[in-house]
């Protein structure tokens, strides 16, 4: 396999091998860098919606209510996949 680095966004594939299978109970967390497009630390409602994250969301996820998301607020994103 080569992967070459042309300053793309650095972006992670998964790949499941035809024997196994994805467990319907494993879940993804969305990769920061998705979000936090322009890498200043924080995602923006403008960045978060880019992304299709509802502005409910956003704002419940804003702790601190200063209108952007650090690492640690959203790790209480609710992982993509989960039912």
């Amino acid at each position: 396999m080569i992967i070459a680095a042309c300053g793309l966004p650095a972006w992670v594939f998964a790949e499941v091998s035809a024997e196994r299978k994805p467990d319907a109970r494993e879940v993804v967390t969305p990769p920061w860098e998705l979000y936090d497009t322009d890498g200043d630390g924080y995602i923006t409602m403008k960045e978060a919606a880019v992304q299709k994250m509802s502005p409910q969301v956003f704002r419940s996820l804003d702790i601190d209510r200063d209108g952007r998301l650090n690492r640690n607020e959203f790790t209480k994103v609710p992982p993509m996949g989960e039912k």
